[in-house]
């Protein structure tokens, strides 16, 4: 989210709530019909022009009259006079209080080797596996809340029908109003997983160049995307229970491509495992919690009918194939 700094100070509780106000007023009093350029058309909104003209507003304003309701009340004065040359839409309120009113955006971190967990300002819950980056607003504003994630996480989101709880996804967003899920997107993987566990679920992903598809799911189903094809697969019967159990601690695979299995392991442990390309359609079934990376190591060359060969922090996987 873009930065705007605002007197270049960090505004209170009180003044954000004043700001709010302010800005609610000027749109609920919008007349919509009135607000046409000289031709009939409609004028887009233009967040960037009305923020410019009330900062400016607001710095003669408090050369002569210092404090800040004095400000905002220039602000308001300011906005209701804007409505003569721009055609706005209801939802633009938020464009308009993003820019007076920037909320913070963070960051959290998980490093190869950890998971962490974290509650949202709305309660949400979230925890990220290892390798992973979630961006999130300070406090959601607005009717949608949205976060941004790199990696893998599970989320526990807060039930609120009025606003819908949006994750992006590089090319896909997930939609959901309160819901338990499990989400995979790391950026060095050809596919993005969305697998659900309780509540409904829109995972809205892209069809071509200008086209987009949303796939419903419910508990126990799964959609993959794959980010090179643009292409969609829906499973059921999935069993999430075992595909998020990382959250707790635990290395579960069920039926798992080795590609994939080999690459959590790598974050797991913070090492690098690689396997020959004739290993590729492999799959592993294995409980690995609390086992060591070196029979971990021993297990999986059991199963892929090889062998692992360590050079200094590296495995490479060798064999015939499964």
């Amino acid at each position: 989210m873009a930065k705007f700094p605002f007197r270049k100070k960090q505004s209170g509780a009180n003044d954000r709530h004043l700001q709010e106000e302010l800005v609610n007023k000027y749109f609920d009093e919008l007349d919509l019909r009135s607000v046409q350029n000289e031709a009939g058309d409609e004028v887009e909104f233009n967040a960037d022009g009305v923020y410019s003209r009330i900062n400016a507003a607001l710095d003669n304003t408090e050369k002569k009259n210092p404090g800040k309701l004095k400000k905002w009340m220039v602000a308001a004065s300011l906005l209701a006079g804007l409505c003569i040359s721009v055609t706005i839409a209801y939802q633009y309120r938020y464009a308009l209080l993003d820019k007076l009113d920037p909320i913070a955006s963070k960051q959290l971190v998980a490093a190869n080797g950890q998971t962490v967990n974290f509650t949202l300002a709305d309660g949400t819950k979230i925890w990220l596996n290892a390798g992973s980056k979630l961006t999130y607003p300070e406090t959601f504003r607005g009717e949608k809340r949205e976060i941004r994630l790199e990696g893998e996480a599970f989320l526990d989101v807060a039930h609120d029908p009025a606003k819908a709880f949006i994750i992006h996804t590089g090319q896909v967003s997930t939609h959901v109003l309160g819901t338990s899920f499990n989400i995979k997107a790391y950026a060095n993987e050809s596919f993005i997983k969305v697998d659900v566990l309780s509540g409904k679920v829109g995972v809205v992903t892209p069809a071509g160049a200008t086209k987009s598809t949303t796939t419903f799911l419910t508990p126990a189903e799964e959609v993959v995307f794959d980010k090179d094809k643009l292409s969609v697969i829906k499973n059921a019967q999935v069993d999430v229970n075992a595909l998020s159990s990382w959250k707790d601690g635990e290395l579960v695979f069920k039926n798992m491509a080795l590609p994939e299995v080999l690459n959590t392991i790598n974050r797991h442990f913070n090492v690098t495992v690689m396997a020959d390309v004739n290993l590729a359609r492999c799959s592993i079934t294995a409980n690995f919690t609390n086992v060591s990376l070196e029979n971990i190591m021993k297990i999986i060359s059991k199963l892929v009918k090889g062998k692992a060969v360590q050079k200094g922090p590296v495995y490479q996987l060798k064999g015939k194939g499964c």
